[in-house]
């Protein structure tokens, strides 16, 4: 394993462990008090911060490799993410987690999508887009988990 793969593995557990406790004390709390919406609105915004910086790595990816077939297409995607990003920031807390969770799915499948062939394989390693999937995949849950009453 490099050093790069440490780092980012590093990364998604502390981050997915903090996301993770975070919502379970929103969970705890009573759907009626304002804490709780307080609560909603901060998971929805860290979620949000996190959706921009998954859909900003395709844009450097694709920066850095020139040469692969159909990167601009993974630039605009990640483009879009940002985009998604900064309208669930936008939005009702309840509503916003229902949105990030909806762009953490689509976005791993967009991550799954390198694998088959639809989208360019040589844009990063398989280990690194499965990886990601599986990070997207377990912070939708983690969202929708939260907004749950």
């Amino acid at each position: 394993m490099t050093d790069t793969a440490r780092v980012l593995l590093t990364f998604a557990i502390l981050s997915g462990v903090a996301v993770s406790v975070f919502a379970r004390r929103i969970t705890q709390m009573d759907p009626m008090q304002p804490e709780r919406l307080i609560g909603e609105l901060r998971l929805a915004q860290w979620a949000a911060i996190l959706l921009a910086a998954a859909g900003a790595i395709p844009i450097g990816l694709s920066v850095g490799h020139q040469t692969v077939p159909f990167g601009h297409l993974d630039a605009a995607i990640g483009v879009a993410f940002i985009g998604l990003a900064g309208i669930v920031l936008q939005r009702d807390p309840r509503e916003a987690l229902l949105m990030v969770a909806g762009g953490f799915i689509l976005h791993a499948l967009v991550d799954l999508a390198h694998r088959p062939g639809v989208l360019s394989t040589d844009l990063a390693p398989r280990w690194f887009t499965a990886g990601c999937a599986t990070y997207d995949v377990y912070l939708a849950a983690v969202c929708y988990w939260a907004r749950r009453r």
